[in-house]
């Protein structure tokens, strides 16, 4: 069934399945229409496998880490910003499922150690998660870098006192400021925003 409601601009607004249709939305707002496909499950295996693993790791987190290490796993979360600690938790039982079938030889093996309540499962951050939080400390170090540059900060105020005679801005809001570099100055040129050169 789809949902017809009515935008912020007053046009309607669809989405959800007519028929053998799917009404979607992107991101920012695009709607695009696609035929309904039924997702493939090849049922293999390892697929299996993982799944009976996810289904035990929700049965541990009921039964034994919810009323024991619930503090710690809510922790974890703030710290690494999951939405809760059950999502903490089930992305380290799942990380250290896939390394014990390395270490034990083999998934049934793995699986009796994870779901044993006398092992205990401790955070283990994905390669995956640890490789964009350095590649996002290196980012905010290069920001740092050019934003202390002496060409950054004529720039800045040449576009603030250009704003400001305009009488566009008159205060800076949040530590943000107008600033164009190469890549957007074009942009900026076309609305009127700093002048032409």
């Amino acid at each position: 069934m789809a949902l017809l409601l009515e935008g912020c601009d007053g046009a309607p607004v669809m989405w959800g399945k007519i028929g053998n249709l799917v009404i979607q939305r992107t991101k920012r707002g695009t709607m695009y229409i696609r035929k309904y496909v039924i997702p493939a499950n090849p049922r293999t295996l390892a697929q299996q496998n993982n799944r009976m693993a996810f289904k035990a790791g929700i049965d541990r987190w009921r039964t034994h880490e919810k009323i024991f290490h619930k503090e710690y796993w809510d922790k974890i979360a703030k710290k690494q910003r999951f939405r809760d600690g059950y999502r903490a938790f089930l992305s380290s039982f799942m990380m250290i499922y896939q390394a014990k079938i390395a270490e034990l030889s083999g998934e049934s093996a793995a699986l009796n150690w994870v779901t044993n309540p006398n092992n205990i499962i401790i955070y283990m951050a994905s390669p995956s998660k640890v490789s964009l939080e350095k590649q996002n400390e290196e980012y905010i170090i290069r920001v740092m870098k050019r934003r202390n540059s002496a060409i950054f900060v004529s720039q800045m105020d040449k576009s603030i006192q250009y704003l400001r005679a305009r009488g566009w801005v008159n205060q800076i809001r949040f530590g943000l400021l107008p600033y164009a570099d190469r890549n957007s100055e074009w942009e900026f040129l076309r609305l009127g925003l700093i002048p032409e050169a």
